[in-house]
């Protein structure tokens, strides 16, 4: 197997793993938005349910550090290319572009509860 082919595959492997991430965070979000409308449509109680709905919750929150993990991975994977001789951008990826480094994130600080007054 040529260095390319072995860089190939383990790039193939990371978008399929990034791709598997993206659509668990697709799914918990659609189970949440599906029981939600249940609940809404049939009258049902708020309470009814609560602690699984608030437990998929958490897992978005988790499968979201996740993917910023992944991520980390991907860009130390493109950094360690080079020393096996092969450049990332001669490698087939999944066709979306990258922004630029210097480009916005649209990172936002995260949320703090607020004391009642």
């Amino acid at each position: 197997m040529q260095r390319r082919d072995i860089a190939q595959s383990v790039a193939d492997a990371l978008f399929e793993a990034e791709q598997a991430v993206d659509l668990a965070l697709e799914k918990a979000a659609l189970f949440i938005t599906h029981t939600s409308s249940l609940r809404r449509d049939h009258n049902f109680s708020a309470v009814l349910g609560h602690e699984g709905v608030a437990a998929v919750a958490r897992s978005i929150e988790t499968l979201g550090q996740t993917r910023s993990h992944m991520m980390s991975a991907h860009a130390a994977l493109a950094a360690a290319a080079p020393q096996i001789g092969v450049r990332p951008a001669t490698l087939h990826g999944t066709g979306t572009d990258k922004p630029d480094v210097d480009a916005p994130t649209g990172q936002i600080a995260r949320p703090r509860a607020v004391a009642e007054a």
